[in-house]
C-alpha cells in the first residue's frame, strides 16, 4: 500500500485487490463467497467507479505534496544579496587541492544579480570575475 495514495497500484488499475496464489488454492472466505454471475456485475460497477477512486487518490497525493512543500519552506531561511555586499565563494576543488586547501575564496563584491540566485561579482580591486555564481556557492563575508 502506498501511503501517499492510500491504495495499491493494482487497485488503482483494476479497482480490486490482488489475490495471491495461496488465496486461490486454499479455501478462504473470499473464494467461498464468490459467485461468478454476481461477480461479473460487481466488476462492471467497480470499473465504472474506478475514475472516482483514481481522482481521490490524485487529490490525496497532491495534498501530501503540498504539506511536504509547506513544511520544507517553513524551515528554509531566505538569503538576499544586494549590490555591494561582500561575499565569499566556494573553492573549486581540483587535483592539486588537499585537505588543507581553504574551502572559501574571497572576499568579492556583488556587482549585479543576473537571474534567480545567480550573481556576477568582482574582486575588491575592481577586476570582474568572468563567470556567474549561484547563491548556494556564496556566503556573506562579515568584516
Amino acid at each position: 500500500m502506498h501511503s501517499s495514495k492510500g491504495e495499491t497500484p493494482f487497485k488503482l488499475v483494476y479497482d480490486t485487490n490482488a489475490m495471491i496464489p495461496v488465496e486461490v488454492m486454499e479455501p478462504t472466505l473470499r473464494m467461498e463467497t464468490l459467485e461468478e454471475d454476481n461477480n461479473t456485475n460487481e466488476r462492471r460497477v467497480d470499473l465504472d467507479l474506478l475514475p472516482d477512486v483514481r481522482e481521490a487518490a490524485h487529490v490525496h497525493e497532491f495534498a501530501c505534496k503540498l504539506r511536504a512543500e509547506k513544511k520544507y519552506n517553513s524551515r528554509v531561511v531566505p538569503r538576499k544579496l544586494k549590490e555591494g555586499d561582500l561575499v565569499l565563494r566556494r573553492t573549486i576543488r581540483d587535483a592539486s587541492s588537499n585537505k588543507l586547501t581553504p574551502n572559501w575564496d574571497g572576499p568579492f563584491c556583488v556587482r549585479e544579480e543576473v537571474g534567480r540566485g545567480a550573481f556576477k561579482s568582482e574582486e575588491l580591486g575592481g577586476r570582474q570575475v568572468p563567470r556567474t555564481w549561484n547563491l548556494t556557492n556564496l556566503r556573506f563575508y562579515y568584516s
